[in-house]
């Protein structure tokens, strides 16, 4: 995993050379890591393929990230778009990631627990995506149909159950499955997400123990920013 030099952008253009990791800075700090992995998920995928979004715990490291995208060309689009971006009220700072350092290296300038975390973190997001792949082709062999019976049939069963049902609705395909879940599991109370696809956007059917909590979670999530086009859009019912 590279990581940027002290060159970094404020506004101004990058000095380093294009890179298909992005360095961001001036991220509210108070954010916790698995929503700020999400959220920066959801922000930069609507220019590309990502990788990898590494976030750390590490004191020195708070208030920045990177983000790996499968190209220099598809980090260079998302650069232009987003450098300057007002994310949780604070705008991106965005440099190109300088790469070509070695671990023992990068263990000297961020400690080895930091190297360490994003050896796991990486792990963590390939394990992930295969669990979010394997959903979505589960999803694509039922037609809509059947999909829209196992949701009504799924808000019957969580009444029966004594629980409640939050809808998310209008979904970019864009946007993974694994990004809500990621977001929802936060809550107290979670216990399963069900999505349903379309041609163009997807729903979800999120299951909470009580009406309480998924009242709360709605309260917490409702209108969070997604990607620069879509916000959250959530019922209860």
């Amino acid at each position: 995993m590279a990581v940027a030099s002290t060159s970094t952008s404020n506004g101004t253009a990058s000095t380093a050379a294009p890179s298909p990791t992005l360095y961001i800075k001036n991220i509210e700090g108070k954010i916790k890591k698995p929503e700020l992995r999400a959220q920066l998920h959801a922000l930069f995928t609507t220019y590309g393929r990502i990788l990898d979004v590494v976030a750390t715990r590490a004191p020195h490291m708070r208030g920045q990230a990177f983000v790996v995208f499968e190209s220099a060309g598809v980090a260079a689009s998302a650069k232009r778009a987003l450098d300057g971006f007002a994310f949780y009220g604070r705008p991106l700072h965005i440099a190109y990631s300088t790469g070509g350092k070695s671990r023992a290296l990068l263990r000297r300038e961020l400690g080895a627990d930091a190297v360490h975390e994003m050896d796991l973190e990486k792990s963590r997001t390939m394990d992930a995506r295969r669990e979010a792949k394997r959903a979505l082709v589960s999803a694509s062999q039922d037609d809509a149909a059947e999909q829209e019976d196992e949701e009504e049939g799924g808000r019957k069963r969580a009444k029966l159950a004594g629980e409640a049902v939050v809808q998310a609705r209008n979904i970019p395909n864009t946007i993974e499955e694994s990004v809500l879940t990621t977001l929802f599991s936060a809550h107290p109370g979670f216990l399963a997400l069900s999505p349903t696809k379309d041609a163009e956007t997807w729903s979800a059917t999120i299951t909470f123990d009580t009406d309480e909590n998924a009242h709360a979670a709605q309260s917490a999530l409702l209108g969070v920013q997604l990607d620069p086009l879509y916000t959250l859009d959530l019922h209860v019912s």
